[in-house]
């Protein structure tokens, strides 16, 4: 068995982990007060734990139903290809949860630290509430795209010694295209609503880590909508690169 509070695998036979997602796991803090739904990107971190290595890349990964806190599920590895693409599935019995193709085996210097201006507490925009809330302002926006400041605290159930994986990137951009949705309709509608990440394409890490507590610069600009499905083309310090897909809910924090 291997893992923390977080999440626990124990691999059963070659390439087949059994996940145990316990129902205290601090993945579900802050992600969302009052509807705990493990966070898109844990699906990420647990093939990135199993295979043992940092991702490189993910081709695509696709999410088919959310996680409850206290479920049990299944992870079958593929061999990887001569390509270097690992297929996944993660399945709760026989019903498919998430699946993928990722690449291992990242290089890279870290990106130099980015130098932000000093911004106040972002207007409550996002249901997130930390150390899941990784956005915390709004350097540029328009009707097309945002940058946003975001930052990964040392606190993070990830992180550890002051690094954090730079699938997390994904997050914070998932993040940031939330806060261009609000802003789109803030006037009618000004509470923050949940939103799902439930797809990655071409996905690229520069870098196997970022560091917590520093500023970073995320931008994600939309490349198509249609209700409640959105795509849009994701950038984290020129360190990740690649397009998500968000589900928008009617439903808010607070209900």
């Amino acid at each position: 068995m291997s893992g923390d509070d977080s999440f626990r695998l124990l691999e059963t036979s070659e390439n087949r982990f059994r996940i145990e997602i316990p129902a205290a796991s601090p993945l579900f803090a802050g992600h969302f007060p009052g509807h705990p739904i493990l966070p898109g990107i844990a699906h990420l971190a647990i093939v990135e734990r199993a295979l043992g290595i940092p991702l490189a890349a993910v081709r695509a990964m696709k999410i088919r139903r959310p996680v409850a806190p206290g479920e049990t599920l299944e992870l079958s590895l593929g061999a990887p290809k001569g390509d270097g693409w690992t297929r996944f599935e993660i399945r709760r019995g026989e019903e498919m949860v998430s699946n993928g193709s990722v690449a291992t085996n990242p290089g890279g210097a870290e990106p130099e630290e980015t130098k932000l201006p000093v911004l106040g507490e972002l207007p409550i925009l996002l249901p997130h509430a930390p150390p899941a809330r990784l956005v915390h302002g709004v350097l540029e926006v328009s009707a097309a795209g945002v940058v946003c400041a975001a930052e990964v605290l040392p606190s993070h159930p990830l992180a550890a010694a002051g690094r954090a994986p730079a699938l997390l990137g994904i997050e914070a951009a998932a993040q940031a295209a939330a806060v261009l949705e609000a802003l789109a309709r803030r006037e009618e509608d000004p509470a923050p609503r949940i939103g799902y990440l439930v797809g990655v394409r071409e996905a690229r890490f520069a870098v196997p880590s970022l560091p917590t507590g520093r500023p970073f610069r995320v931008s994600a600009r939309l490349q198509g909508s249609a209700p409640p499905l959105s795509i849009y083309e994701i950038e984290v310090d020129r360190a990740v690169t690649g397009t998500v897909s968000t589900f928008l809910t009617g439903a808010t924090r607070d209900e």
